[in-house]
């Protein structure tokens, strides 16, 4: 099959869809690709309680908002429901079940490869979602046969999970929610945390989405950011969608034992280090991103047990918050100073209480 046509947009979610209710708006003949189904990732790789982080007031696509209460936040079917909706209401052109399996620039437009066939286009739209491929760290494939190892695309709900400990990688966004989730499910849980943002829900009665915008920062354009680099690789916020602050204050009241970030696995052991301590977890039953080792019924055996973790500690030598190889035993690191786009933007738009 060969076809021709002015733009190929690649990915039939939201964001593909409102370039296809633009696209349309200009009479730009077009045609959206999906791999699987309108709003395929929200269906297929999300985990069954997840919420929206944004509320209702903010989620909307051109010509079209969500009936809900405003200040309430959206389930994964009301996700769903509301992307299939918008493109029935903007009749997309989408064709569902292609997968894209190259684009490669041919002339002045575009050859696109399909898996049934070859299309011909003068602009192309990657709308497919930063997400796609999880990232598991390259040492997941050293740990033990018998830990069973799951991204958060693979994980669920607790009900797949065996009656395990769990050790969850990452304190971002979902990190937290999964960590939440599972251990209200009475499962002993590890969070190792490396980089991450605190950020409460709500401030002075508004949700902190409301501040956001309000103060331009979810306008800001890529070209005006001082480091894009880096900008890209910021960790999500540690929010949830409901009413409420999670963070790592909320999760150890719930039980939750938070540790220093992944740097390693060491023979039948996973090490994680933290400012001026390395943290060494010998793994008995499992570990995850979510990670756990199915069907072992054993809950008394070894020692120092997190659930099914068995753990040992080993204080590295004092050196100070970092213990950096480059700064003298007992410095404090130099504090950055600021540059006057941030003070600028330090006083206009003053720091909120746990951030």
């Amino acid at each position: 099959m060969t076809g021709h046509t002015d733009v190929i947009v690649i990915g039939a979610g939201h964001s593909g869809l409102a370039m296809s209710a633009w696209l349309a708006a200009h009479s730009v003949e077009h045609v959206v690709f999906e791999r699987g189904e309108v709003a395929n990732s929200w269906r297929h790789e999300r985990w069954d309680s997840l919420r929206l982080l944004t509320p209702n007031w903010q989620s909307r696509l051109p010509g079209y908002r969500f009936d809900g209460p405003p200040d309430g936040f959206m389930t994964m079917t009301e996700v769903i429901q509301f992307v299939t909706r918008y493109a029935s209401f903007i009749g997309a052109p989408v064709r569902t079940g292609i997968t894209v399996t190259s684009v490669r620039q041919d002339g002045d437009g575009f050859r696109v490869m399909t898996h049934e066939g070859e299309w011909h286009c003068r602009a192309v739209v990657m709308a497919n979602g930063a997400h796609g491929i999880a990232n598991v760290p390259a040492l997941a494939a050293s740990l033990p046969a018998s830990v069973r190892s799951l991204s958060a695309k693979d994980y669920r709900n607790p009900g797949r999970l065996d009656d395990a400990g769990v050790l969850v990688v990452g304190a971002s966004a979902t990190g937290l929610q999964l960590a939440d989730e599972i251990a209200a499910s009475g499962r002993a849980v590890t969070l190792a945390v490396g980089e991450h943002i605190r950020m409460p829900r709500s401030y002075r009665g508004r949700d902190i989405q409301w501040w956001l915008t309000q103060a331009g920062i979810l306008d800001q354009r890529f070209d005006q950011v001082d480091d894009l680099v880096r900008a890209r690789r910021v960790p999500s916020p540690q929010l949830v969608g409901a009413a409420r602050t999670l963070d790592l204050n909320a999760l150890t009241a719930r039980g939750v034992r938070i540790v220093g970030r992944l740097v390693g696995l060491d023979g039948s052991s996973t090490s994680r280090g933290s400012r001026g301590r390395r943290w060494l977890f010998r793994i008995a039953q499992s570990a995850a991103w979510a990670v756990h080792r199915p069907g072992s019924g054993d809950t008394n055996a070894g020692h120092a047990r997190i659930g099914q973790l068995r753990t040992e500690h080993h204080q590295q030598e004092p050196g100070g918050p970092g213990d950096r190889p480059d700064r003298a035993p007992g410095a404090w690191p130099r504090l950055k100073r600021r540059a006057p786009r941030d003070r600028e933007l330090a006083s206009r738009y003053p720091s909120w209480p746990g951030l």
